[in-house]
């Protein structure tokens, strides 16, 4: 019995071979149809490039990624084109991949670091510069490219020093221009003045509303005081009682709410007087708070 099983295994082993190498010979002739199709769009993305046509170029090159990701020629391609284009982290990106498959290509490893330098990264420039001149110590311009990206690295450290000196001193002037205004007599006297006079947008209008409330009390209840006024001359002119009855009431009404907001301004009034002299501005104290932005710097020439 285990003889028969035997022979007949062999004999499906011999039956299914010649269907297996087909699906093998089929698998492999897609792939070496892949290679090929990636080759000619590399081979026209190559022609594109000399014509410095970098947006067909471009797509050319990513056609051919499509069929081989990792083809080191149309990374390459893709990584010079993008340096082209002033799109260093995606060249950076390419050139990467091509280095994981050749980790000893010291031109990638160079274009890397000039990548690096021309995106002002000049740290990262030095060390991949290192790494080129490593793979090849007689590579005089990664040699070169150590010392520019040692030197632009200190002169931009440079710069940002005195950047950071001139946006102290921005600052520092803005705030002693700002203490002077809010140390001014009329904040001691005006309610909301001082935090109109910050650069907090909430805080000014703050201000605004306090001032404009105080200034709204004082007008409406010196306005419903004089109303009110009015209405007694009128009940002094009643022909009736009921009209007398209805003029006083209405006056007195007008006269007692006018004065109540008349009090309530000057209220206000003197609780900014309390602040400005005795609590150091605590309640309608503006406190200034600016965020400087440092100036752009003009992108440096490609080395």
């Amino acid at each position: 019995m285990l003889a028969k099983l035997t022979s007949l295994a062999a004999i499906c082993c011999i039956l299914l071979s010649p269907v297996y190498a087909r699906a093998q010979l089929q698998l492999q002739g897609q792939t070496v149809e892949n290679l090929y199709l990636a080759a000619e769009h590399v081979s026209r993305g190559l022609q594109y490039a000399k014509m410095n046509l970098w947006d067909e170029a471009e797509q050319a090159y990513w056609d051919a990624v499509a069929l081989d990701y990792d083809n080191s020629m149309a990374r390459k391609g893709l990584g010079d084109v993008y340096r082209e284009k002033l799109q260093y982290d995606q060249a950076i990106e390419n050139y990467q991949i091509v280095l994981n498959n050749q980790p000893n290509n010291v031109d990638v490893q160079y274009l890397i670091s000039l990548s690096y330098y021309d995106n002002h990264d000049y740290a990262q420039a030095r060390v991949a510069a290192e790494k080129a001149l490593q793979m090849n110590p007689n590579l005089a311009k990664a040699e070169n490219l150590v010392r520019l990206s040692e030197a632009k690295q200190q002169q931009q450290q440079q710069e940002l020093l005195k950047l950071r000196q001139m946006e102290a001193t921005v600052i520092e002037k803005f705030r002693q221009e700002q203490e002077v205004k809010e140390s001014a007599f009329i904040g001691k006297l005006i309610p909301g003045w001082r935090m109109i006079q910050t650069a907090e947008t909430k805080q000014m209008w703050t201000g605004y509303a306090i001032l404009g409330a105080t200034a709204g009390l004082m007008l409406g209840g010196y306005m419903l005081r004089g109303k009110g006024k009015t209405a007694y001359n009128e009940a002094s002119l009643a022909l009736n009682r009921e009209v007398y009855t209805d003029r006083v009431d209405l006056g007195q009404s007008r006269y007692k709410v006018g004065g109540y907001m008349f009090n309530a301004a000057l209220g206000i009034f003197a609780l900014n007087l309390v602040d400005s002299f005795l609590l150091g501005g605590k309640i309608f104290g503006g406190k200034t708070r600016i965020k400087p932005s440092l100036p752009e710097r003009d992108r440096i020439s490609r080395y």
